[in-house]
Order: structure tokens, then sequence, then C-alpha cells
């Protein structure tokens, strides 16, 4: 009997030596992925090669009354890699490895990174470091092995205002927006819905319409002087191993609507009343327009210039109430009453929610 529990303690003792050592060797492994991502970001962008990174900067107010605005700056760094698409066929996807995230709100601030597996979008590492305004500092550490299951967490105090399962809930919806943003295609199914709201005749709606424009471009001129400013920015280097390096400009501009939901309840939601988006290369330019009717969503115009070999065309597309085009206005024979144009507005709409949710 005495043998035999000396057998099971070595045996245990064997059993967690070996996990010991693999953490260690795991940790060790990180650190040098870390190393190593880290020089890359360095030289992201030299060596006459164009950068492949991807910024979002979100401007928002939390309390206009108080004053508090909040501000957060997200970078995504990529590499880019061939994979198959459910048809089988070869396709181009970018793959993030490093996270680095900057907020601030009212003096109150926090810095993280997320080292990432880009073979597999698996969080390696997690570090992150708050500090309150009046100077009380939180600073933690997660080490996570190639399942995706922290091995080590390290805090520098035991009231941390993380733990796995936040940080892996950060980390998701990082990775959602990134795929969002750099997914080939569409993400939101068009409504197909049938019309229900009374429309008003066409040259009232022209007027009507280009009065908003004419007021939402007002508005950013003095949201963009504001320090109470909404508004999110969104810019994406890309370097295609067979395409021009290209740079895609993306600016939503949003507000709040409060609605009273019982006697002494509120809620607020965001609505966005103008998107633009830039995107430019050596051998192409384009830009688009996005104007949503106020507190809606609905979009009201778009308008779609394009410049490439030569060549320069555009599109203007007027709405009316149900989202059905009345007016087309184009240089160019292809047109399909802004089909594409509405489903790339609902697209950056899902975008904007989604990130204005964290």
């Amino acid at each position: 009997m005495r043998t035999t529990i000396i057998c099971i303690i070595c045996l245990l003792s064997f059993a967690t030596a070996q996990a010991q050592n693999a953490k260690e060797a795991r940790i060790k492994e990180i650190r040098t992925a870390y190393a190593n991502a880290k020089k890359k970001i360095e030289q992201n962008g030299k060596h006459g090669k164009s950068p492949k990174d991807m910024s979002i900067v979100i401007n928002n107010v939390v309390d206009e009354e108080a004053e508090i605005y909040e501000f957060t700056d997200r970078s995504y760094y990529f590499d880019e890699a061939e994979e198959k698409d459910s048809n089988g066929n070869p396709e181009k996807v970018k793959r993030p490895y490093f996270i680095i995230e900057n907020w601030d709100c009212h003096g109150h601030t926090r810095y993280s990174e997320s080292l990432i597996n880009p073979r597999n979008n698996m969080l390696m590492f997690y570090y992150t470091r708050g500090e309150t305004d009046a100077g009380y500092v939180v600073e933690s550490r997660y080490y996570y092995d190639k399942s995706g299951k922290c091995i080590e967490h390290k805090h520098n105090t035991p009231n941390s205002w993380t733990d796995d399962d936040s940080v892996k809930e950060q980390f998701e919806h990082f990775i959602r927006v990134f795929k969002m943003l750099t997914k080939n295609g569409y993400n939101e199914p068009l409504d197909v819905s049938r019309p229900t709201k009374k429309t008003t005749p066409k040259a009232q709606r022209i007027k009507y319409i280009r009065d908003l424009y004419a007021q939402a471009k007002k508005r950013m001129a003095e949201n963009d002087k504001a320090d109470a400013r909404r508004d999110i920015y969104i810019t994406i280097h890309d370097q295609g191993d067979d395409m021009p390096p290209r740079t895609q400009e993306i600016s939503l501009y949003f507000d709040t609507v409060e609605d009273q939901v019982e006697p002494d309840a509120y809620s607020i939601d965001n609505y966005c009343y103008f998107i633009s988006e830039h995107s430019k290369s050596m051998s192409y330019d384009g830009y688009m327009e996005f104007l949503f009717e106020p507190k809606t969503n609905d979009l009201v115009f778009s308008y779609t210039r394009a410049r490439e070999e030569g060549e320069e065309h555009e599109w203007r597309y007027y709405y009316d109430e149900n989202g059905k085009c009345i007016e087309t206005k184009s240089n160019s024979e292809e047109t399909d009453e802004g089909f594409y144009d509405k489903r790339a507005a609902k697209d950056y709409l899902a975008i904007m929610k989604f990130l204005l949710e964290e």
C-alpha cells in the first residue's frame, strides 16, 4: 500500500513538473513572438513598402451636460495570406497579429495590447494598464496556450479591472470589427420589405434632400471644430501582393436621440447622418458620400465618383421615403438605381452601431 502511495505521489509530481515546464516554454514562446511583432510594427511602412495597418478613432459624448467626452484610438497591424473560400477558390485575407488601443474618458485612461497568432486568430498575450483621474494604477497581463486557455495572469493589485472572460469578450469584439472592415463583399442583407411610408412628390423630395445635404455639411463642419465631437474615423493602409498600395479613409458622423420609454426612464440611441469614404491608389481614386434621414438612419442620397485609367464617372442617386431610387444623375451608361450604394451604406451603419455598442 505504501509503495502504491509513493508511486502516485511520484506520478503527480512528475505531471506537475511537466505542466510547469510546458507553461514556462509557452511563456518564453509568447515573449519571443511579442518581441518579433514589435519589431515588425516598427518596420511597418518602411524600406519602400506601404504600411499594412488599420486605425479606428472614435470621438463620443458620454454626458453633454457634465461635459464628459470619450476618446478611443485603436490600431490593428496585419499580414495578408491566401485562403480557400466556401467554394474552394483562393482568396486573399488579412490576418491581424497585433492590436493596440488607447482609451480616455474624463481623466480615466486605459492602454491595451493584444498579441495574436495570425494563422488562427487566437489570442496569445494581453496586456492592459489603466489609471484613474486620481492616479490609481491597475496593470494586468494574461498568457494563453495554443488552445486559447489562460495559463498565467499577473496583476499589480488584487482589485483588477479585468478577468479572463472580459479579456476574451473584448478581443472577440476587436476581431469582429476587423473582419467587418476588411471583408471582401457585404455583411448586411438589404431590406426587401414592401413600402410602408407615404411618399412626397419627386420635386419636393429632391428639394428636401438638397436642403438636408446642406444642413449635414454645416453640422459636420461645426462638429469638426467642437470639443464635444461625435464622429468615427477609420483609415486602412493596404498593400496587396498583386495590387498597388491603397489607402481607404472612412468618416462617420453621428448624433444621439433620447426617447422616453417610461415615466422616469429614457433610452439613448445613436443615429448616423453622414458617411464619406475615400479610396485611393496609384491607379484609382474613388469617393463616396451617404446622406441619411435624421434620427432614422434611412438613406436618402448617395454620391460616387470614380477616376481610373484617365476616365472619371459620377453617380448621384436620390431615394424616396421607402428607399426607392426616384432620380439618377450620371455621366456613365452603367447605373443600378443605387443598389450597391444601399448595400455599402447598410454595412457602414452596422459597423458604426457595433463600434458604439462597446
